[in-house]
């Protein structure tokens, strides 16, 4: 922890931030310091995952690497439930490491003593699971917080998130003992990758639920139940309700920079094709050069030591 923290100043670099938001903040500023760092790993999960989409996540970091502020959130698409869902997965994920670690006076280790039916001794630190989604829950707010459509929305894949970081944190164990045989065994409870848990959202996007939308009242829009001749909708599904524009040109009122510029690949018949990503614009092959690293040999004991190469390529970048 930084005992110089200045809280106000960790607090006015996080955009757009709600009165209880802010006060949040304000209360754990070294949580809200390290959930920003959770924001920034699920934005960079966020552009892998999305790398080959028109919509590829980018647009998402430019505000003090936090998406909160980006208005694309503040919508009803399939990607701001994508982008919902990975940040509060992010930002529970880094606040529960750092738990584990003693980086924050707010919580600690979450230890744990079982003992299986071997009669193994099961101890460890483990990933404060419930700390972090205890903070990251205040942060995107409860079902009853929710005033209009989108933030209901919000506030359901933001949970989606959780859920499927939460059902990814499994046992690890260590085996003590003579001749490595298992007498005592010590185990903590982690989560996995962030890459596999960036997947499952992934997959949760592609498979997400349109929803309904009840007018009736004229204070806010509700999220209806999902139309029955889909499917149940699941506490981990995905939620949307809005027709995702196409994300070919350039939109500021979405803080979206359009495919102008991006390498496409020529010989693709997917996603990631030039006639996909450049939106039927067409595309120009261009020469790109760059530095790389090359005729790298060890050199005994510790040492690599590498030439710098000029490196000639040709790609195809949209119109």
């Amino acid at each position: 922890p930084n005992p110089a923290l200045d809280t106000s100043s960790v607090c006015r670099t996080i955009p757009d931030l709600t009165g209880p938001q802010y006060a949040l903040c304000l209360k754990h500023p070294d949580v809200m310091e390290v959930a920003v760092q959770g924001l920034k790993m699920a934005m960079e999960e966020c552009q892998f995952q999305f790398r080959e989409h028109r919509w590829n996540c980018t647009s998402m970091t430019k505000k003090h690497n936090s998406p909160y502020g980006n208005r694309l959130l503040h919508k009803g698409y399939r990607e701001t439930a994508f982008a919902s869902a990975i940040s509060a997965a992010g930002m529970s994920a880094q606040i529960a490491l750092a738990c584990a670690m003693g980086n924050l006076p707010a919580c600690g280790c979450n230890p744990r003593m079982e003992t299986s039916t071997q009669q193994w001794v099961w101890k460890g630190c483990q990933h404060n699971v419930r700390f972090g989604d205890y903070f990251t829950r205040k942060f995107w707010g409860s079902k009853k917080e929710a005033t209009n459509v989108y933030s209901e929305m919000d506030v359901h894949n933001s949970r989606a998130g959780r859920m499927i970081w939460r059902e990814n944190v499994r046992l690890h164990c260590k085996c003590h003992g003579m001749s490595g045989s298992c007498e005592v065994r010590t185990c903590w409870k982690a989560a996995s990758s962030f890459r596999k848990v960036g997947s499952i959202i992934k997959q949760k996007f592609e498979q997400a639920t349109k929803v309904d939308t009840d007018n009736s009242s004229k204070r806010s829009r509700r999220l209806k139940t999902a139309r029955r001749r889909k499917r149940h909708i699941d506490n981990t599904d995905l939620v949307y309700f809005e027709r995702s524009p196409n994300f070919c040109e350039p939109d500021k009122t979405l803080d979206s920079p359009g495919t102008v510029g991006r390498v496409c690949n020529s010989s693709s018949l997917h996603i990631d094709s030039c006639d996909t990503l450049c939106c039927g614009r067409g595309y120009n092959t261009v020469r790109l050069t760059k530095i790389e690293r090359c005729q790298c040999k060890f050199r005994w004991c510790c040492d690599v030591l590498c030439k710098k190469c000029l490196m000639t390529s040709w790609v195809t970048v949209c119109k």
